[in-house]
């Protein structure tokens, strides 16, 4: 559990330090820009309509995948790429448990920024509707999608160096395009799973999330599962990638 812990913590710092962190959370602040801009004029259900209509949008298709994949891809990629895994890799520790570490770092990371930017935005919609039903629900959305995203970019960024442009294909055409065009795809939206929680939890919101729903029902149990079985698959198929590459290199 030491060993655990302190690759946690070490990972956090890489993850969260230099540049990155103010790139990231100046992206963070869009969603609320977009939000306290757009709803200036709007009356109390005006403004909760335009929240799902685009900040709520952007901080599951934009703002949560491109947090996840820079994190994500950087937590084992960044060490690749520096030759500094190996030195990891000599110590006497579970490949499996060396990438969950990684792993809970940089979805602690992740969620952290994201959360703040859903509550910056959740905190426009308050002051508009007065009524802060949409920021609990939000941040357990992002936190949840942030687990899946997390753990498969994860893993990316350990399979190749070029994560962050494979991500980034993956985040603005699939997701962002497949999975919407035909709503059968929805079940495989990484996305989608903090917004069937969402939805759960503000039923009002579910007439105006059909369309990006399609044909999932919206539940906090079933979402939390999916992102539970994502985040260990990967996780478990990280560790085997680790132990391949030791058996490799013997």
């Amino acid at each position: 559990m030491r060993a655990f812990l302190a690759i946690v913590r070490v990972t956090l710092r890489q993850v969260l330090g230099g540049k990155r962190w103010i790139l990231l959370g100046l992206l963070s602040f869009v969603p609320a820009v977009v939000m306290w801009f757009s709803s200036a004029n709007a009356t109390a259900d005006e403004a909760f309509v335009l929240y799902h209509e685009a900040p709520l949008g952007l901080l599951l298709l934009i703002v949560l995948p491109v947090v996840a994949l820079v994190i994500g891809a950087g937590a084992i990629g960044d060490e690749r790429r520096d030759a500094t895994l190996s030195f990891l890799l000599l110590r006497p520790i579970r490949r499996a448990t060396i990438v969950g570490a990684k792993f809970v770092a940089a979805w602690l990371a992740t969620t952290l920024i994201v959360a703040a930017a859903g509550g910056l935005a959740s905190a426009v919609v308050s002051l508009r509707t007065d009524s802060w039903q949409t920021l609990g629900p939000t941040v357990v959305a992002l936190a949840l999608s942030s687990a899946a995203y997390t753990a498969v970019f994860l893993v990316l960024g350990h399979l190749t160096s070029r994560a962050v442009l494979v991500g980034l294909v993956y985040v603005f055409i699939w997701e962002s395009g497949f999975t919407y065009a035909a709503p059968g795809l929805a079940n495989v939206s990484l996305s989608r799973i903090g917004l069937t929680a969402y939805a759960a939890l503000v039923p009002d919101s579910t007439r105006l999330l059909a369309d990006p729903l399609g044909s999932l029902t919206p539940g906090v149990g079933g979402a939390l599962t999916k992102a539970l079985v994502i985040a260990a698959a990967c996780v478990l198929f990280g560790g085997f990638l680790l132990k391949r590459g030791d058996a490799a290199a013997e």
